[in-house]
């Protein structure tokens, strides 16, 4: 029944699946890194406290995401990914603009 016009009025070719139209964008996705992606300073990965309630406290800091997510699947809590940032103003030219500067880790005594 190739190229037979359907009751419905459809054309049925043949039973093969169609195939894939590639997306117009062309892009794939790229795996996140360890570092911040606009060039900032490392991420800090904290485990949530465990009575939280909604609210994200920080309980205890770990040294990289694979560690954290470990944590994360022995005690059942959710963990946190942060980095820091603060303001910063640039007045070298006639319109003053604000952007963000990153914070560098430092050590806690």
């Amino acid at each position: 029944m190739k190229n037979e016009v359907s009751e419905a009025g459809d054309f049925t070719l043949d039973n093969k699946a169609p195939a894939e139209v590639p997306s117009p964008r062309g892009r794939r996705g790229k795996r996140r890194s360890l570092q911040s992606p606009t060039s900032g300073g490392p991420l800090r990965f904290f485990l949530s406290k465990a009575e939280s309630n909604g609210v994200p406290l920080l309980e205890q800091e770990l040294g990289s995401e694979p560690e954290a997510m470990l944590e994360s699947l022995k005690t059942g809590r959710s963990y946190f990914v942060i980095s820091e940032w603060k303001g910063s103003a640039d007045l070298s030219k006639k319109v003053p603009q604000i952007k963000k500067e990153c914070v560098t880790a430092r050590k806690v005594n």
